[in-house]
């Protein structure tokens, strides 16, 4: 059913973008919609444990994440979303629902808290296994812990800080923000059909609204630096 409603989603909001958006941003998004609508239908969205590796794998169509289960800090259900927060900077999303009378008529399952109780066992399996052994080695070999501490600690300056992982966040969330506001303002809202004007109008609106909100928040996280919500904990 994801698969179905995202080429539907896919197709409709191309269609949309070709009718009331101007050429030159008209195919840009068509071809946007287009990536992520044959991604979904070819991947569809998914959600992976592979505690041999150590690896927590996310995937929504050609979007894919990979995270190491022992950089894992917190574990968030709320309602249907679930949010892991990393060690290394950033915090990862996922929505997993049923939604609408159809998915339940077919027995599309609510299985966010399903996902985030079957992440933290894993997380807390893997920690468990690290805090062993680093238990066992350090009891034989305090300098082989010296050079493992070392070591993680030249690991974690290869990656991205995390301030600028948060900064990079903010800024392409009030970059989406403006992006939606300008499309908003270059919607076509005059018809000589009522029908169009008025689908017109409700599409600008909702792109300009939408676009503010992202705006707005993107400035909250700027002035306070932190999301407007309860923030995870350990």
């Amino acid at each position: 059913m994801l698969r179905v409603k995202a080429v539907v989603l896919a197709v409709t909001g191309a269609a949309v973008a070709l009718v009331f958006f101007p050429l030159w941003l008209a195919v840009p998004v068509t071809v946007l919609l287009g990536v992520w609508g044959l991604g979904m239908a070819a991947f569809g969205a998914s959600v992976t444990l592979d505690t041999g590796a150590g690896l927590l794998r996310l995937r929504t169509g050609p979007v894919f994440q990979r995270i190491r289960l022992t950089d894992v800090t917190a574990v968030l259900v709320e309602a249907n979303k679930v949010s892991v927060a990393r060690a290394r900077g950033g915090e990862v999303s996922l929505y997993a629902w049923r939604k609408g009378p159809l998915d339940a008529l077919l027995g599309v399952p609510e299985v966010a808290g399903d996902i985030g109780h079957a992440i933290s066992a894993a997380v807390a399996l893997a920690r468990a296994g690290v805090d062993q052994g680093g238990t066992d080695q350090g009891g034989t070999d305090q300098g082989g812990a010296d050079q493992g501490g070392a070591d993680q600690g030249a690991g974690a300056r290869l990656g991205t800080p995390a301030r600028t992982r948060s900064r990079l966040a903010t800024a392409l969330l009030g970059a989406t923000g403006v992006v939606a506001i300008g499309c908003a303002l270059v919607t076509r809202v005059h018809w000589a059909n009522p029908a169009l004007t008025v689908l017109g109008v409700v599409i600008a609106l909702a792109l300009g609204v939408s676009g503010l909100l992202y705006l707005l928040v993107a400035l909250w996280i700027l002035l306070t630096g932190r999301a407007p919500r309860a923030s995870l904990t350990r």
